[in-house]
């Protein structure tokens, strides 16, 4: 038993304790219509998974919410963080994120456009501090993060195509 244990930690100390997550998708639709989705928190409910994945998150979103400097916060059984948009361009978009004030994510989001087509594509850059199971815990928010991050892109994309077509 106690190899076991010393062996699970061991690993979990030589894990990375970064990770990184990219999801994109084509949206038909002009980036008129999309871009605002994305750059005003007030925006968000209509397109993010998170309520559908944990029913518990309940959302706070600050003043202002669009732009930067938008800020909102969110708490739910399973912790909380808030997000906050840094930079602002037309092709993009910078944020920080921070979960459970353990770690922080930088993220980016990037608008794209070609013959009224735009490609969202968002990355998110984190590290994860706690010690001996951080490995574990960055490998688990990879995973997560992965999968949430795709479906958030494809309800955005759904989203905009049933209410803008």
């Amino acid at each position: 038993m106690f190899i076991c244990l010393l062996v699970i930690l061991v690993v979990g100390l030589l894990l990375p304790q970064q990770y990184q997550v990219t999801q994109a998708v084509r949206i038909d639709s002009p980036q008129a219509t999309v871009t605002p989705l994305l750059i005003d928190f007030n925006n968000w409910h209509a397109w993010q998974p998170w309520a559908r994945v944990d029913d518990s998150i309940k959302f706070t979103i600050a003043e202002p919410s669009k732009g930067v400097g938008a800020h909102q916060f969110w708490q739910s059984r399973w912790g909380h963080g808030e997000m906050t948009i840094t930079q602002l361009t037309q092709d993009e978009m910078h944020f920080n994120l921070l979960f459970n004030q353990e770690h922080i994510a930088q993220g980016l989001i990037t608008f794209k456009v070609k013959n009224n087509i735009v490609v969202v594509q968002c990355s998110l850059n984190g590290e994860v501090n706690t010690p001996i199971v951080g490995g574990y815990l960055a490998l688990l928010n990879q995973y997560i993060l992965n999968n949430t991050l795709k479906l958030a892109l494809n309800n955005l994309k759904t989203h905009v195509q049933l209410e803008h077509d």
